[in-house]
């Protein structure tokens, strides 16, 4: 695991990704920053080639350096402009209000070339009963110029403590800034575009009704999670033999989440379209394992945040929807 990782700091309850230095209380941005490990700062130097007459500088091509190690993170080029965490942090702050949102988890990926903050918002989402969702906003940042800044929507359900992922629609479930001199001037675009942070809460709540108010037999389940690619869609054959055997297996443990997952005993869950999402979302978050042998923790992370993990439980939600 890397020393980023290590070094990122979560309030509450374990989250969703596993990973973390537990804090007894809700950090403020100044308190986060140095919990997660994030009080260093990143510069962009120029590159220089190997060649037989010395090294040579490749122009518009510059490497982002960590000043605390000084170690590259990336090489992007000259219109980029370094966002550091710490404006990140006041960046977040300006955009919801700092008495609005509470930092619940931060930290860095890899060797920080991914930075995350996760911000949990006033009130929840009731679904029904005591089936609530709190409200939280994801916000991610690249120094290495694979991913521009990005804020969405990430609502996490209290009885299991997963992350849900609902794109309410592209649009709306995230805004994205590209890193240029302008960017600090964006505050209000981003107010405007987001804003209206409880009105898109309002959309997710009224959505996730009429999932736990749609009743699905096991056949549609079984529909739902084959068109999700989570179960075989044709013959074992010597050729899919070993993909075939893992789709029966995930697809085993998906009808057991969706008979008898954490919160299926809630009103309105089991043998429903709601029931069906969070058995996937589930899966997504505390079974699925990443294709890798090296460094597991980070990249379970990684894709639950913001890769194939988000991805395939947005696919769900929208395939969720339309069942309704």
């Amino acid at each position: 695991m890397s020393a980023n990782i290590n070094s990122m700091f979560y309030a509450g309850e374990k989250p969703w990704h596993g990973l973390g230095t537990k804090l007894e209380n809700a950090a403020t941005a100044a308190e986060a920053i140095i919990a997660a490990g994030l009080n260093w700062i990143v510069e962009k130097k120029p590159v220089y080639a190997a060649t037989n007459q010395g090294f040579k500088e490749i122009k518009g091509k510059f490497a982002i350096t960590r000043i605390d190690n000084n170690n590259p993170i990336g090489i992007v080029g000259k219109r980029f402009e370094p966002l550091q965490n710490k404006d990140a942090f006041r960046f977040f702050d300006a955009v919801v209000g700092v008495k609005e949102a509470i930092y619940h988890t931060a930290g860095a990926l890899g060797h920080g070339e991914k930075v995350w903050i996760l911000a949990k918002l006033n009130g929840v989402v009731r679904t029904i009963g005591d089936d609530v969702t709190e409200k939280y906003l994801l916000l991610a940042n690249g120094h290495d110029g694979s991913m521009i800044l990005q804020m969405m929507f990430t609502p996490i359900r209290v009885v299991c403590q997963n992350t849900l992922n609902a794109a309410i629609s592209s649009a709306d479930a995230a805004y994205r800034l590209r890193h240029t001199k302008s960017i600090g001037l964006k505050i209000e675009e981003v107010r405007e575009a987001l804003g209206i942070v409880n009105q898109k809460f309002d959309i997710f709540e009224s959505a996730t009704q009429k999932l736990a108010a749609t009743k699905v037999n096991d056949a549609a389940f079984s529909n739902y999670i084959m068109d999700l690619g989570l179960a075989p869609k044709e013959e074992r054959t010597d050729e899919n033999a070993r993909g075939y055997d893992r789709q029966i297996e995930v697809a085993a443990l998906l009808q057991q989440l969706f008979q008898s997952g954490k919160g299926t005993e809630l009103p309105g869950v089991r043998g429903t379209a709601w029931g069906a999402y969070n058995a996937v979302t589930e899966f997504v978050d505390y079974y699925q394992n990443p294709r890798t042998k090296v460094n597991k923790d980070q990249a379970r992370a990684k894709s639950l945040l913001f890769g194939a993990g988000a991805e395939l439980k947005g696919q769900a939600w929208e395939k969720a929807i339309a069942l309704v």
